[in-house]
């Protein structure tokens, strides 16, 4: 860490692409020094706060992506600058620090591999003359306890809507709409253990509705037509990731949006709970002449979540979760950005880990506290889940094919981009995050229906510029650590759907496009049990993804890697789950099942071409890495007879073509 006064030797516009190169003859002049390390200490917060406002990035050229730059001390960020490396790198400001931060001292300090320089380049950021914002939560009931002697009808309907724009002719414009949570039934965390519940309770029959709908709006536009000057506009859209400044009343963000989240309840005879979300985001911005960026950034999303229910009669449950997300940015001249991030969709889920009582299981109030099922019927069980996905990220840009006097003189070789990304982390019907913690259990039959659909549509384009799009959801699986034990017989039908269209285009600059879609799983690493026999059990799985880069006079490179699985035991990616198959204390099983069917289907087609790019030799390529599985990895075993069945079907294209105009 720095320890003199430092001096600063230069300053570069937050925002921009500016090369590591140059980046280390400004802190480095003469070359000197074969190689620096970048000074990020996180107690600076990189003139942030909270320091969760800005991010330093760098282009991995390897993935073509853009990664987040490790602020931790250290070795960190382990990035080639200097005379052996050379890479884009660009500085990233939330709309919030956009407003909060225009003020502060923002820098990248030089450390050496053994002394510190005393030298940092200036990061400048431009505040924002016209701001607009708007924060809020909706929730219909929160911890609210009902203990009647009879029938029990919950209903908690929930419909929000937000919306800020901004509009700044010759200056900047920033709108940023800040939501927290969105819910209809909210009560608190009711772990084995906890000596505080929040509660339905019923003596006859037990219904619980609740259905949640929102929809937030942020627009930002700017209007300048000077040829030297700039009008940034900078547009974020924010659900369930942080409470707003300054906040009093709000309930925490990391619940996200939920239909019923934390929740026990017990029915004398009939329940049925139903948890549903549709959570709606569009974030819009333009500039004539600057940088345009649009940011929809969603926490997490369940329809049901850390809920017990014990029906003494028979229980129906529905958990959906659903997000519709559009992101598009656009600039005359200047670069054009647009991101779309969502952490997880869950239909229902169990996070079965409980910081207060340092238990793995959740109870049902009134119960033996050692009951080990939260969801428990005395008679049949149905369950409805699934995850509805759809998301729309555009960029677009016309640009002048060089540097203009308003964009940084370290901008990228020509000056004007389009990038649009889509990272959509995580979406499952059941899931829990310890092995088998997700458990029901009925004494007749259970009958579960996964339908989760996933649609990705990444579009970036340029006239004179580069353009970049990349999209990438990291699973789209159907049942992950859920072990459902039925007293009688039952049926499964899964069907788990991904669908992707990614394309960069551009005429003078170079395009790369990047699809990724993994884990589209029909069901999961789970444990299924029909102890009457006779179960039937359908899968269904379904990826299909388009990756295009076309352009006329750069390179083109088109990326597509996918993976299916109808019935698959194999682990999820997601961090925050158990290995199930650590010790060999989980196993992937089928018991009782009369007829077992699996499809499975990948399809990908990948295409890069340019015309008459600058690198005629490997400019332009086309690359798809792709996986189909019927069933994998499961145990089935019946007294009976059984017939499996398993349909895998695979069609992978990839497609590079140089010197054409028809593509």
């Amino acid at each position: 860490m720095t320890t003199a006064v430092p001096t600063q030797v230069g300053s570069i516009s937050v925002g921009a692409r500016f090369d590591s190169y140059d980046l280390y003859q400004l802190l480095n002049p003469g070359g000197s020094a074969s190689k620096i390390k970048l000074d990020l200490d996180p107690q600076v917060n990189l003139g942030f706060s909270p320091p969760e406002n800005g991010q330093l990035q760098w282009l991995n050229p390897i993935s073509q992506s853009w990664e987040n730059v490790d602020p931790n001390l250290g070795t960190q960020p382990e990035i080639k600058l200097g005379t052996d490396g050379a890479g884009d790198l660009r500085f990233i400001p939330t709309a919030e620090a956009s407003r909060l931060s225009g003020g502060n001292p923002l820098a990248i300090a030089n450390v050496d591999d053994t002394t510190s320089s005393g030298k940092y380049v200036a990061l400048t950021l431009n505040d924002g003359a016209a701001f607009s914002y708007a924060s809020g939560q909706a929730i219909g009931l929160n911890g609210v306890n009902a203990d009647v002697g009879g029938n029990l009808t919950v209903q908690a309907p929930v419909v929000g809507a937000m919306g800020v724009s901004s509009s700044g002719v010759s200056d900047n414009a920033v709108a940023l709409a800040d939501g927290t949570s969105f819910g209809g039934v909210l009560g608190k965390p009711s772990f084995h253990g906890d000596p505080v519940d929040v509660f339905f309770k019923s003596g006859a029959d037990l219904s619980v509705l609740a259905d949640v709908k929102t929809k937030l709006t942020a627009d930002a536009s700017t209007k300048f037509d000077s040829p030297t000057d700039y009008a940034d506009a900078d547009a974020q859209t924010r659900m369930g990731v942080k409470l707003p400044p300054d906040a009093s009343g709000y309930v925490s963000p990391v619940q996200g949006g939920f239909g019923v989240l934390n929740m026990d309840m017990i029915a004398g005879g009939d329940a049925t709970v139903r948890g549903t979300t549709e959570i709606g985001a569009k974030t819009t911005s333009d500039s004539t002449s600057g940088r345009a960026r649009s940011s929809t950034n969603i926490g997490d999303i369940a329809g049901v979540g850390d809920t017990a229910i014990d029906a003494a009669a028979n229980l129906s449950l529905t958990g959906i979760a659903g997000a519709n997300l559009r992101t598009d940015a656009h600039s005359a001249m200047g670069s054009a950005e647009s991101v779309t991030t969502l952490d997880s969709l869950r239909g229902v889920f169990s996070d079965a880990t409980s910081a207060a009582s340092g238990s793995a299981e959740l109870k049902n109030p009134g119960l033996d506290l050692l009951s080990p099922a939260p969801y428990q019927a005395g008679g049949d069980l149905s369950i409805t889940t699934g995850v509805n996905l759809v998301a729309h990220t555009s960029a677009s840009v016309v640009g002048d094919s060089q540097g203009d006097a308003f964009e940084s003189p370290n901008q990228f070789q020509l000056g004007d981009s389009a990038t649009a990304m889509a990272d959509l982390g995580h979406a499952y019907g059941l899931a829990s995050n310890a092995e088998g913690g997700l458990l029901m259990d009925a004494a007749g039959r259970i009958d579960l229906t996964i339908a989760s659909k996933a649609v990705m549509l990444t579009e970036a384009d340029a006239v004179a510029g580069h353009a970049t799009a990349i999209s990438e959801i990291l699973s789209n699986n159907g049942a992950v650590n859920a072990v459902l034990e039925a007293g009688d017989s039952g049926s499964i039908k899964a069907s788990s759907t991904t669908l992707f269209d990614t394309n960069a285009q551009t005429i003078v600059g170079n395009s790369t496009a990047n699809g990724i879609a993994l884990d589209t799983v029909a069901i999961g690493a789970s444990m299924f049990d029909f102890t009457g026999l006779g179960g039937i059990v359908d899968a269904n799985a379904l990826t299909s993804g388009n990756v295009k880069a076309v352009s006329t006079k750069g390179a083109a490179s088109a990326t597509i890697n996918s993976s299916t699985g109808g019935i698959q035991a194999s682990t999820s990616n997601a961090d925050w789950l158990d290995n199930p198959f650590v010790g060999k204390t989980f196993e992937a099983t089928m018991e009782g099942a009369e007829r077992i069917t699996a499809i499975t289907t990948n399809q990908g087609f990948a295409l890069a071409a340019a015309v008459a790019g600058d690198g005629a030799h490997n400019g332009v390529s086309a690359m798809a890495n792709q996986s189909a599985l019927g069933v994998d990895g499961y145990t089935f075993s019946t007294s009976e007879s059984m017939h499996l069945s398993s349909v895998t079907n695979l069609d992978s294209t990839a497609h590079a073509v140089f010197g054409t105009t028809s593509v």
